[in-house]
């Protein structure tokens, strides 16, 4: 087996390409999450939402997205 030498500047290197590609990583999700914030505040201020009152009824909703979603994914996975 063959071993690299490395020296300290290819690691630190390394190190703060790694760090760089993080914060791009968490600046997409920043935006994305400012995003679907602000499509959310959005809604509410048209009226476009519904009141869930009880755990019953937040399990329910959950379950019909849930089933929503596996319908969706199945009919893409159909079309290919």
């Amino acid at each position: 087996m063959r071993t690299r030498n490395v020296n300290e500047t290819e690691v630190v290197g390394e190190g703060l390409q790694l760090l760089e590609k993080q914060e791009q990583e968490d600046q997409i999700k920043l935006e994305w999450l400012r995003a679907a914030a602000k499509e959310g505040f959005d809604a509410i201020d048209r009226g476009d939402y519904i009141t869930l009152r009880s755990g019953d009824e937040i399990d329910a909703f959950v379950d019909q997205l849930r089933k929503e979603a596996s319908q969706e994914l199945a009919a893409e996975t159909t079309r290919g």
